[in-house]
C-alpha cells in the first residue's frame, strides 16, 4: 500500500510543482534582477519570494505550531537583515526550507485531519479555524504573489512560463486513451 495515498500528499499534489516553478523563477536571476522594482511602492522579486516562505512560516507556526527549527530560525533572520531579497540563493534556500515543511506537515496529516481547527485572534476576534482553511489561505498566498513574481520579472523582459501560460503545471496532465 501506497503510505501517501492517506496522506494529503494525494489531496495536495501539484502544489509541489508550483512550488518547483517558484525555484525555478529565482534561482538563475541576478542580485540586479531580484532588486529592481517596477515602481517605489512596489515589491521586488526578491521581497516578493522573500514574503513567500515567510508567509508559509507564519501560518504553519502561528497556528499549527508548526516548530520546524530551519525555516523559523530563516525567517527570524530575514526580520532582522532585508539585505537577504537581494541574494538568489538564500531566496531559494527560503523557499526550499518552508517548502520541506509544508511537505513533511501534508505526508503526516490524512484527509481526516482537514477538519481539526486552530484557534487564531485577529483584529479583537477569535476564530477557530479548520486545518483545510489554513492550507488553502497558504496556497492561494503562493499563488497570488508567484503571479506578481512572473509579472515583475515579466517586466525585466524575463520569460516565465510556468508560472505564466503554463500556470505552474510541470506535470503534464494524463492522456486520454485513444481507442475510448
Amino acid at each position: 500500500m501506497n503510505p501517501e495515498a492517506h496522506s494529503l500528499m494525494s489531496v495536495y499534489r501539484g502544489w509541489d510543482g508550483y512550488q518547483t516553478s517558484l525555484v525555478r523563477a529565482i534561482a538563475p536571476r541576478s542580485r540586479e534582477q531580484v532588486i529592481w522594482r517596477p515602481a517605489p511602492q512596489l515589491r521586488s522579486a526578491g521581497e516578493i519570494a522573500r514574503h513567500i516562505s515567510a508567509g508559509r512560516v507564519d501560518w504553519f507556526l502561528r497556528t499549527f505550531g508548526e516548530q520546524s527549527i530551519e525555516p523559523a530560525r530563516q525567517v527570524a533572520a530575514w526580520r532582522r537583515d532585508e539585505a537577504i531579497q537581494e541574494h538568489p540563493a538564500a531566496l531559494v534556500n527560503g523557499l526550499e526550507a518552508s517548502w520541506r515543511m509544508i511537505e513533511n506537515a501534508l505526508a503526516r496529516w490524512s484527509v481526516a485531519d482537514l477538519d481539526q481547527t486552530f484557534p487564531l485572534s485577529y483584529q479583537g476576534k477569535n476564530y477557530a479555524l479548520p486545518r483545510q482553511w489554513i492550507l488553502w489561505r497558504v496556497m492561494a498566498h503562493d499563488l497570488h504573489h508567484g503571479g506578481e513574481l512572473a509579472v515583475t520579472l515579466g517586466m525585466q523582459g524575463v520569460p516565465l512560463p510556468e508560472l505564466g501560460d503554463e500556470g505552474g503545471h510541470l506535470t503534464p496532465p494524463p492522456l486520454a486513451d485513444s481507442t475510448s
